[in-house]
């Protein structure tokens, strides 16, 4: 890490996304907050989650052709783009009419959800990109530290600023921080070597497009269920991103300072993810650091649902946190290795929709599930697609062996 550090591209990159990231997520933060505890805010957030998901699953395969088509560099800024004007907009709305509706709280979130989209699949095909692939097991564990570096921050100041400053000013703050991520990106020198046999890459068409990542992902196919089923804690991070704010609220009966805590102590196990995990991919693999990380995402949800107290809660995030991020480096790294660059866009896109899908599923189960019990049965469900995931993580980890030393070749 300290070989990365001391690169200029790295620097950029590492600024860029603490920049972007403290803004989007004190936005993250504060907009579910302010949906929940609005009248019925519970299952208007719920709807707006499953609504944003579908939208998003709608559009993912499109996306995934699209940059396969062009620029990475160029798909990365344009997202920026996307989270400065839809950010704006709604600030200056918000200022123009002196008052927050509950659509524009909606808006909000849709826009920050489709900049996540956005962002990080043009991201990752980018970083795959430009550095070699002897970097990228300590690249995604420096990210992993930005990253949730960032997000502690946010979760400090999304608790203190929610209930004390109006929403538009947050908003004129993250926009902000969306255009100086733009102009510190827009300096990186960037080759568009997946371009140069354009002729072999299809069309932006959602069929041919999804027909394409599943050709290449049939072929293999226990490297397959083992990428889907070490997906599954990042999707319920995502869905647990619905439940999170209702627990804290009505079933810790605590206040925003609560909700923003639990996110700086995610924050914090995952920033020990990304300094640690490398180090024991390096001597146990990755195999091992996954099955380590998914039994500490079991024990959390578990925490969570057999014990509603608060200093139980801030060790499940913690260790949440931990175990979510943990699995998110080890699976990048193997990702990295094992699909070519040529084709990263499709096949990403194959395990977004995958992604989408699932979440989708499992947010409209919770929508269901919330308003007739509580939120700690929803993680209860959760606990049991974990296990589930965890079970074919398992059946297919010897694959991890090979493709850590030998990359799958292009198709």
């Amino acid at each position: 890490m300290k070989t990365l550090l001391r690169d200029t591209r790295v620097q950029r990159l590492l600024l860029a996304n603490v920049t972007g990231s403290v803004g989007s997520g004190v936005t993250i933060i504060a907009v579910p907050w302010l949906l929940v505890h609005r009248a019925n805010g519970d299952q208007l957030y719920g709807w707006a989650t499953l609504g944003t998901t579908i939208a998003l699953f709608l559009f993912m395969p499109y996306y995934g052709a699209w940059l396969d088509r062009h620029s990475r560099k160029t798909m990365l800024l344009a997202g920026e783009l996307f989270g400065f004007f839809a950010t704006i907009s709604m600030a200056v709305w918000a200022l123009a009419t002196g008052r927050v509706e509950t659509w524009q709280l909606v808006v909000s979130y849709f826009s920050g959800m489709l900049y996540y989209t956005l962002h990080y699949p043009a991201k990752y095909a980018f970083l795959q990109q430009i550095f070699a692939r002897s970097q990228y097991q300590s690249l995604m564990g420096l990210l992993e530290i930005q990253g949730q570096a960032a997000m502690m921050i946010a979760g400090g100041l999304g608790s203190v600023l929610v209930d004390r400053v109006p929403l538009a000013v947050i908003l004129l703050f993250d926009a902000f921080t969306y255009l100086f991520s733009f102009f510190v990106q827009s300096t990186l020198s960037y080759e568009s070597t997946h371009l140069r046999d354009a002729a072999t890459i299809p069309p932006a068409n959602v069929w041919h497009s999804m027909a394409e990542g599943w050709r290449w992902l049939r072929e293999r196919p226990r490297l397959s269920v083992y990428f889907a089923c070490t997906l599954v804690p990042f999707i319920v991070v995502m869905v647990g991103n619905y439940l999170f704010p209702i627990y804290v609220s009505e079933v810790l009966h605590a206040s925003a300072a609560v909700f923003g805590v639990g996110e700086i102590a995610f924050a914090i196990g995952a920033m020990l993810a990304g300094a640690l995990v490398p180090l024991l991919v390096t001597h146990r693999g990755a195999g091992h650091a996954i099955v380590v990380a998914n039994l500490l995402c079991l024990a959390s949800v578990a925490a969570i649902v057999v014990a509603p107290v608060r200093p139980a809660y801030y060790a499940a995030v913690l260790l949440f946190g931990f175990g979510n991020a943990g699995t998110r480096v080890a699976r990048s790294t193997l990702l990295f290795l094992a699909v070519p660059n040529a084709v990263m866009g499709r096949v990403g896109m194959f395990f977004n929709v995958y992604d989408r899908v699932l979440r989708t599923l499992l947010t409209f189960a919770m929508t269901l599930i919330v308003p007739r019990a509580s939120a700690t049965a929803g993680f209860a469900v959760l606990l049991l697609v974990l296990l589930a995931a965890f079970a074919g993580t398992l059946a297919s980890r010897d694959i991890t062996a090979k493709t850590a030393i030998v990359p799958a070749p292009a198709t």
